[in-house]
C-alpha cells in the first residue's frame, strides 16, 4: 500500500516520512508533499491508499485540499493532524469523511495505531470489492446460460410457474411480459475435418458474442440452442417476409450470425409466425423450425419464413427404384445408377418433405446399397456397419439437398468400368496423387483432408485408389514419405529432426522407428550404404 504525508512543517514531515517503521503495517510506499497544492498534483499521478494530512498549511489547508480529493474519484482514507486550537475544523474533517482526527505532538503510538486501522480498513474494502467483481463476474458469466434455458422453456412450456417471475427481470432476461414476439431458428453444420471444434464450443461462443452484440441487446433478443443443437432466437415485436413487417431486421440478423459464425460454418435461417403472447411461442417455434427445414431445398443458406411454407408430403422410399440401383451398380453402370439419383432428387424437390431425418434416411438407403455392392466386388475391405455409421454422421453434417445428391454420387466412382474409367479415373487419380505430394510434409495431413480436395467421402477415395493402383492410399502416403526421406538423407549435412519435420513427422525418435519399419534399416544404417 501506499502513504502520502502532508505537511508544510519539515522537521514533522522528515519525521514522519522516514521515523515510522511503516513497513510493519504493510505500507511499502511512502511520499511527502509540503502542501495541498503539492499533494493534489502527487495524488493525480500516484494514488495513494492513505494519506496524512496536517490542517493549518500555507497556500491551501488541509480542509481545502479535502475537499479537491473528494471531487476525485480516489478512494482513499484520510487521516487529519491538527493542533488544539483547530478545533473548529472538526466538524468540517467530519463532513469530509476524515477517517481519523489525531491532535499535535503526535505520539507515535497513536499514529501507528490509526494508520493501522486504516490500512485494514482498506484492505477489508478491497477484499469487498473484489468479492463484489467476482460475484457479478460469476453473474455476468451465468447469464448466456440463464437466458439458454429460458429460451427452452418459452419454446417447451411457457406456461410454466417460473416464467413470468424470471421475466420480470428485464436486465437479464430483455423479453417484456407483453407480446407479440417473433422466433427465428438456424441450424449450423460443419466438417470437423476442416474446423475441429466440439458442438458445445461454437454454440458457447455464439452465445456469448451474440449477448455481447449492442444491436442485439438493443434488440432485447435473448438466445439459446434447442434439442437438436439449432440455435432459436426470440426477440419482441412482429417481424415478417416484406420490409413493411421489418425484414430489414432480419436481414440484419442474418448478417450478424455471418458475421459471428466462421466461415467454414454453414446456417440457414428460418422465421416463424408472430406469437402474440407467450402461450404461442411454442407454435411460432415449430413455424419457424418447419421453416429451417424448408430451407434444406435451397442451395444458397437464406432466410425462410414461415408463410413459404405451402404443400409438403413425405418422401418415401421407393423400392423398386433401389432394386433398379442395385442391379445398375451391380453392372458398373454408373450413367443409369446416376439418372436414379438424379431422379430421387427431383422427387424430393417435388415432396418438400420437411422431415429432413427421413429424406436423408431415403439417400442413405442408396448409400448401403453402395456399400454392399463395394464388399461383395472387393472395392472396400471396411467393415459394413462400422462404414455404415461413420456415413450416417457425415449425411448429418449436410445442409442442403444438392449437398446430399453430391455426397452420394461421389460414391460411385470406385465402380466405373474399365472403358469409363481411363478418362475420368485417371484423372481424378492424378489430382489425389498431385495432392499427396503436395501436402504429404504436412504434420496433421490426413486422409480425409484429400477426400475432401477431390470431393470424394474417405470410404470410397481409399477404394478407389485401392482400385486404380493396387495398393492402399496409406501405404502410397508412406511409400512417399520413405522415399523422400531416403532422397534427404543423401545429403550428410543434414540433419535427422529436419528430415523428420520434411517427411511430415514431428519426433525424431518415431521418425528413426518408422523409418527402420518400412525401409529395413535405421537412417544412420542407410546413410552409412550411401556412403561405402
Amino acid at each position: 500500500m501506499k502513504l502520502l504525508i502532508v505537511d508544510d512543517e519539515v522537521r514533522t514531515r522528515e519525521f514522519l516520512h522516514h521515523r515510522i517503521p511503516w513497513d510493519t503495517l504493510g505500507l511499502d510506499e511512502v511520499e511527502s508533499a509540503k502542501n495541498g497544492f503539492a499533494a493534489l498534483e502527487r495524488v493525480g499521478e500516484w494514488h495513494p491508499d492513505i494519506i496524512l494530512c496536517d490542517i493549518r498549511m500555507p497556500k491551501m489547508d488541509g480542509i481545502e485540499f479535502a475537499k479537491r480529493l473528494r471531487q476525485t474519484d480516489l478512494d482513499a482514507k484520510l487521516i487529519f493532524l491538527s493542533g488544539f486550537s483547530d478545533k473548529e475544523y472538526l466538524f468540517s474533517a467530519i463532513q469530509l469523511q476524515a477517517f481519523q482526527f489525531i491532535e499535535k505532538p503526535i505520539r507515535p503510538d497513536v499514529l501507528m495505531d490509526a494508520v493501522g486501522q486504516a490500512v485494514r480498513a482498506q484492505q477489508a474494502e478491497a477484499a469487498k470489492k473484489a468479492e463484489e467483481i467476482r460475484l457479478q463476474s460469476a453473474y455476468d458469466a451465468n447469464i448466456p446460460i440463464l437466458r439458454r434455458e429460458m429460451v427452452r422453456k418459452l419454446i417447451t412450456d411457457p406456461s410454466s410457474p417460473h416464467v413470468l417471475p424470471a421475466l420480470g427481470n428485464r436486465g437479464t432476461f430483455l423479453l417484456p411480459v407483453e407480446g407479440p414476439y417473433t422466433v427465428a431458428v438456424a441450424p449450423v453444420f460443419w466438417n470437423p475435418v476442416l474446423y475441429a471444434k466440439d458442438v458445445k464450443t461454437v454454440q458457447d461462443e455464439l452465445l456469448e458474442r451474440l449477448g455481447n452484440d449492442p444491436t442485439a441487446r438493443e434488440w432485447n433478443m435473448i438466445g439459446g440452442f434447442d434439442s437438436q443443437s439449432w440455435l432459436v432466437l426470440i426477440m419482441p415485436g412482429k417481424f415478417g417476409s416484406s420490409y413493411g413487417e421489418g425484414k430489414q431486421r432480419l436481414d440484419r440478423l442474418h448478417g450478424m450470425l455471418q458475421r459471428y459464425l466462421d466461415s467454414r460454418i454453414a446456417f440457414k435461417l428460418g422465421v416463424g409466425n408472430a406469437a402474440r403472447h407467450l402461450a404461442e411461442i411454442p407454435e411460432s417455434y415449430r413455424s419457424a423450425f418447419e421453416a429451417g427445414n424448408l430451407e434444406f431445398y435451397k442451395e444458397r443458406g437464406g432466410i425462410t419464413f414461415a408463410s413459404e411454407l405451402g404443400g409438403h408430403e413425405p418422401l418415401e422410399t421407393d423400392w423398386e427404384e433401389l432394386k433398379q440401383f442395385r442391379e445398375a451398380i451391380r453392372k458398373g453402370d454408373v450413367v443409369q445408377a446416376t439418372r436414379h439419383v438424379h431422379d430421387l432428387s427431383a422427387r424430393a424437390r417435388k415432396c418438400r418433405d420437411l422431415d429432413i431425418i427421413r429424406v436423408k434416411d431415403v439417400y442413405f438407403q442408396f448409400l448401403l446399397i453402395l456399400l454392399e455392392v463395394a464388399l461383395q466386388q472387393g472395392l472396400t475391405d471396411n467393415d459394413e456397419a462400422g462404414e455404415s455409421r461413420y456415413i450416417w454422421k457425415e449425411i448429418d453434417r449436410i445442409p442442403d439437398l444438392k449437398g446430399l445428391e453430391n455426397y452420394v454420387l461421389s460414391f460411385l466412382a470406385p465402380f466405373l468400368r474399365e472403358e469409363g474409367e481411363s478418362r475420368a479415373g485417371s484423372g481424378k487419380l492424378r489430382e489425389i496423387i498431385r495432392y499427396i505430394h503436395a501436402h504429404f510434409h504436412d504434420r496433421n495431413f490426413a486422409i480425409q483432408a484429400i477426400a475432401d480436395h477431390v470431393n470424394l467421402s474417405e470410404t470410397y477415395l481409399c477404394s478407389f485408389f485401392k482400385k486404380q493402383r493396387g495398393q492402399t492410399i496409406k501405404e502410397y502416403i508412406t511409400a512417399t514419405r520413405v522415399e523422400k526421406a531416403k532422397e534427404l538423407l543423401a545429403d550428410q549435412e543434414r540433419k535427422l529432426y529436419e528430415i523428420a519435420l520434411s517427411v511430415g513427422i514431428g519426433d525424431a525418435n518415431y521418425f528413426t522407428t518408422f523409418f527402420k519399419k518400412y525401409a529395413g534399416c535405421t537412417p544412420s544404417e542407410y546413410r552409412e550404404r550411401l556412403g561405402r
